[in-house]
């Protein structure tokens, strides 16, 4: 059976997405021209344009080849599907993120030039890359607080939450504040975000919800671009936390 066409290395074409992903990410999307993009690869425009016609062609290959590295580990993804206790479930989140953060963070950037410069097209890959990460979150909340293992909030609006919160407050600290950084080290992000969301979310006293179907709730329009995508599987999340082995790459 011959080999897909995603399949197939392209070492010419992996070196300009691989000059697009750093000046895109550092110049923005307008900030960057097709002709920096060829020089930076060591190839001609024309290559470039054989490769990608356009140059909005060009920023989503782009980003979707590093979004596409960003996987929920099958240890990780097995222990949310098994409910596991959030106090020891929450660490390999929130490690999760941290990594994605701290050695990601041309990823997160093109993120935000996606929403914010390119915003015709991007729901699309967005939701194609990102639910994978968002839905077994949301549904491990949910079956937790039916359970009373967390407390009885919107399960949606709490992965939301945790996610945007450790990166939001990674890239805009230094911006609102006096400090360069917020933490010393992705260790003591960990520690600092674990222990935050631990005491927001995790409570004895918390009633089961009555419902765990108006939790989850039922897809709404394609499947295929929704709930039914199978997530994706790839880093490491050691119940150790190893901060190392928490985003894989491809």
């Amino acid at each position: 059976m011959p080999a897909s066409k995603d399949l197939i290395k392209n070492p010419t074409q992996d070196r300009i997405l691989d000059a697009a992903v750093q000046l895109f990410s550092r110049q923005g999307f307008a900030g960057s021209s097709t002709h920096e993009i060829a020089r930076l690869a060591g190839v001609s425009e024309v290559t470039v344009f054989r490769h990608f016609p356009r140059k909005k062609d060009l920023f989503w290959a782009a980003t979707e080849s590093r979004l596409r590295r960003l996987r929920i580990s099958l240890e990780l993804r097995n222990r949310l599907k098994s409910d596991e206790d959030p106090r020891t479930a929450l660490p390999g989140i929130v490690e999760l993120l941290v990594e994605i953060v701290y050695h990601h963070p041309e990823t997160v950037r093109l993120l935000y030039l996606s929403l914010f410069e390119l915003d015709h097209g991007a729901e699309r890959i967005l939701r194609k890359h990102l639910i994978p990460l968002f839905q077994p979150l949301r549904e491990y909340l949910c079956r937790c607080a039916s359970k009373g293992l967390v407390r009885d909030v919107d399960p949606a609006i709490a992965a939301l939450a945790l996610i945007t919160s450790i990166v939001a407050h990674h890239g805009l600290h230094s911006a609102v504040t006096n400090e360069v950084t917020a933490y010393a080290s992705p260790d003591e992000a960990i520690a600092a975000y674990t222990k935050f969301w631990c005491n927001a979310l995790v409570c004895e006293s918390s009633l089961p919800l009555t419902n765990t179907d108006e939790c989850l709730g039922a897809p709404q329009g394609n499947p295929q671009e929704q709930w039914t995508r199978t997530p994706a599987i790839r880093q490491s999340a050691e119940v150790t936390y190893s901060p190392t082995q928490a985003a894989g790459t491809e």
